[in-house]
């Protein structure tokens, strides 16, 4: 401004376009700064160099003022995190709450990952315990309702001043006497039982969704008599007496199966908090696959992978002008881990011999190839081969290691065990790992026996040598090193 006679307004314009590199306002200013600056006393060679060292400093440099305010902020930030860190990671989640994507693994799931790394105990939404952002108590962070699908600003808040004027709520008549309809309606309660924030008031989620019209209207008379100033002869609302239900006097209907409670789960909070889906499908899912989502983002355009997880999200359409004749159906859908999801698609030549295998909820292996579009980080994973998990075992086994112990095992369990793999007569290899008294292994492979391997054969064997006795040989699939398939129909 100074040197160069540009107006100081224009010289902010100047800096902006250095740093966003737009070359016609930087060669427009240039000549101004040149100009200016000769009329200031300085050679044309002068103040091209000067011009120079602004533009490189402009591009890369920092002010040592900004510098310091930025190292400043980096140290307060640590010196939070490190010395309260229950406080600090509840601050954080409560800044993940606005614009929260429930269909994606967004900061606020993420963050709940790191206080689960950090020791850090995350309370689950409760009516009795939340406040509406996150909060701390007992060394514990409590989960936020504003965190929750559909409870954010009014509702989260009534909630919780509702509970601090008249105390805990007692059951879910009480709650919908006591927090206003136009505040928190149907649509919020039933999302708060699929969260479980009614859980603790030891009633059946199921439960509650039968009878969630009934406390409604319930909540909507009480309100109404109060309004009136209406009472009943002993001095209470007339509803009130339905307030006090506990969870014996609701219907006795059972609850939902587990994989429903966790939709639910996954549909309002984004995440699931009472178990995962795929928790007893994890050790199959880490022995078969080659990489899991989170770290699909790292793999190069058109390589094979192999992945697992659950089949949700799905979407059927059809292809633009498909040639006469040629399939144009084809399936966008997610595979959920319990990384994450990646988006896949299965295009119109494998949708005719894996669709039927793309079903809600199915746990699946699949061998695909990342589709990254435009060189950038976003991919889809173009489906190649889908098997269902209960197949993979089979798919994947080359045999049975049966492990003995001459400390454990007597040697009159070699007849018995002999007779146990005759009744199941298959392909399937069997290797007997046989641990001598003197600690020295002894491995053999079976010439008498090949097998089936059934759940029926492993539960004998479980009985006869105890359980951990065997273990399936497997040979897991490989993905090809390039791959130029799960390419577009060229129908499409």
């Amino acid at each position: 401004n100074r040197l160069g006679g540009i107006a100081l307004a224009s010289a902010y314009t100047c800096i902006k376009a250095i740093s966003k590199k737009k070359e016609a306002l930087i060669a427009q200013n240039e000549s101004k700064f040149i100009s200016g600056a000769t009329e200031k006393g300085l050679t044309e060679k002068q103040a091209r160099e000067m011009w120079e060292m602004i533009l490189k400093f402009a591009g890369y440099g920092f002010n040592k003022s900004h510098s310091t305010a930025y190292a400043l902020l980096a140290y307060q930030t640590a010196y939070l995190k490190a010395h309260y860190p229950v406080e600090f990671m509840a601050a954080l989640l409560s800044g993940d709450i606005p614009g929260r994507n429930f269909k994606r693994k967004d900061s606020l799931v993420e963050h709940m990952e790191d206080c689960e790394r950090m020791g850090i105990e995350v309370v689950h939404p409760d009516v009795n315990t939340s406040e509406v952002d996150f909060s701390v108590g007992e060394g514990k962070i409590y989960f936020g309702l504003s965190a929750v699908k559909g409870c954010g600003g009014s509702a989260g808040e009534s909630i919780a001043a509702a509970r601090h004027k008249d105390g805990p709520f007692l059951s879910i008549y009480d709650f919908c006497e006591r927090v206003e309809a136009s505040e928190c309606n149907r649509a919020t309660v039933e999302t708060l039982i699929k969260a479980g924030a009614f859980d603790s008031l030891g009633a059946r989620r199921a439960q509650l969704m039968a009878v969630v019209e009934k406390a409604i209207h319930a909540g909507a008379a009480a309100h109404a008599d109060r309004r009136s100033g209406q009472m009943n002869l002993f001095g209470e609302d007339s509803a009130s007496e339905q307030a006090t239900q506990t969870a014996a006097n609701l219907p006795d209907i059972d609850e939902f199966p587990k994989n429903t409670k966790l939709a639910m789960e996954k549909e309002v909070l984004g995440m699931y908090i009472s178990a995962h889906p795929l928790e007893e499908y994890q050790a199959q899912l880490s022995t078969f696959c080659s990489h899991e989502t989170s770290q699909l983002k790292d793999v190069k355009d058109r390589q094979e992978v192999i992945v697992g997880g659950m089949i949700s999200a799905i979407k059927l359409a059809n292809t633009k002008n498909p040639k006469p004749g040629a399939p144009s159906r084809y399936a966008n859908f997610d595979l959920e881990d319990v990384q994450g999801a990646a988006r896949c698609i299965c295009w119109p030549d494998g949708y005719e011999t894996l669709g039927h295998l793309i079903q809600p909820e199915s746990v699946v292996i699949m061998r695909a190839t990342v589709d990254k579009r435009g060189g950038s980080d976003d991919y889809n994973l173009l489906a190649n081969e889908i098997i269902p998990i209960q197949e993979a075992e089979t798919r994947f086994t080359a045999g049975l290691r049966i492990h003995v112990d001459e400390q454990r095992h007597s040697p009159e369990l070699i007849p018995h065990l002999h007779e146990v793999l005759r009744g199941y007569p298959g392909n399937m290899d069997v290797m007997l790992s046989l641990r001598l008294t003197s600690g020295d292994l002894v491995q053999l492979k079976s010439r008498r026996h090949k097998v089936s391997i059934t759940p029926e054969l492993r539960g004998r064997l479980d009985d006869l040598l105890g359980e951990e006795s065997h273990r399936l040989m497997i040979a897991p699939p490989k993905p090809k090193q390039h791959s130029g398939g799960g390419r577009r129909s060229r129908s499409e």
